[in-house]
């Protein structure tokens, strides 16, 4: 296993110096010819990725459905390319790499001495924009990442969303990593669209209910900070803007467990929404609605 694993991390990383050879423009074109050979010749997932667009769009036709798919992998192949370039990523262009809408007011939110949680999803160019989030707005941010199936890979990758002053903690460790930052004035990041276990609480996701986990919410009703809902979208020069939005806490039910109920479907909601305008740009090869 360990030599199978050494072996990935040399091709993984040979394609790390190749991309950084050719440039991140070149790199972000080539995605559409990697999407071919996905969708086309291994079919990575492709019947899950159909069933879960024909189930969030069904008023889509079945040739408008094959042309989001094959986008799809091409979406997720410049997602993943440009956290294997992200290392070379230089600070000075950051500031065209991604727009944020709101800037202005966000950044009064998010001031230093005051605890916050973002909260994203796997929307467009997810990995980038949020590894870049702290030094836009130029403070320290804790994100909940999954460690990779190869160990090797996983600690480049870990390394690499460090760039830019996040600090990462596996999921495995408990949400109490994370609720001690907040409560002690940090900014902790989380993405909110991960598939629940099956005796989750279940939530509206493009009509269907499916489960989804509900920290995010637990930890913002016990330190009553706010909750900054992120959403990114990928702009045709490749740059993304990003839109924020305050999580409301208005007129929450009275019962605990529906007020977090009701704060993620909130999130979920807004997703939702910034999903349907680029539908292509989301990551569909996991089963959303499995149970």
């Amino acid at each position: 296993m360990l030599n199978k694993h050494k072996i990935e991390y040399l091709f993984f990383t040979a394609f790390v110096k190749l991309f950084r050879t050719i440039g991140l423009k070149r790199t972000r074109h080539s995605a559409k010819y990697f999407a071919y050979i996905l969708y086309y010749v291994i079919r990575l997932r492709r019947r899950v990725v159909i069933e879960n667009l024909k189930t969030a769009l069904p008023q889509k036709s079945e040739a408008e459905i094959k042309k989001l798919a094959l986008q799809t992998y091409r979406n997720i192949l410049i997602t993943f390319f440009e956290l294997m370039y992200l290392p070379n990523f230089k600070k000075e262009e950051i500031d065209l790499a991604i727009v944020i809408d709101n800037f202005d007011e966000i950044k009064s939110k998010v001031a230093s001495s005051r605890a916050v949680i973002f909260i994203t999803g796997h929307l467009a160019g997810w990995e980038l924009c949020m590894s870049l989030l702290p030094f836009k707005i130029e403070r320290q941010i804790i994100f909940l990442a999954q460690a990779q199936s190869n160990p090797l890979v996983s600690d480049w990758i870990m390394k690499a969303r460090k760039t830019f002053g996040a600090e990462i903690i596996l999921s495995g460790v408990s949400f109490r990593h994370l609720y001690e930052s907040v409560k002690n004035g940090g900014a902790v990041g989380i993405v909110g669209d991960q598939r629940g276990t099956l005796e989750g609480k279940r939530f509206t996701f493009f009509g269907r209910p499916t489960a989804l986990h509900t920290g995010a919410a637990q930890i913002a009703l016990k330190t009553k900070c706010p909750v900054i809902m992120i959403a990114c979208q990928r702009q045709k020069d490749f740059s993304y803007k990003m839109y924020m939005e305050e999580l409301s806490f208005e007129n929450l039910p009275d019962d605990g467990d529906e007020k977090i109920k009701e704060l993620t479907q909130r999130y979920i909601s807004f997703l939702e929404k910034h999903i349907q305008k680029n539908p292509e740009q989301y990551f569909w090869l996991h089963k959303i609605w499995k149970y």
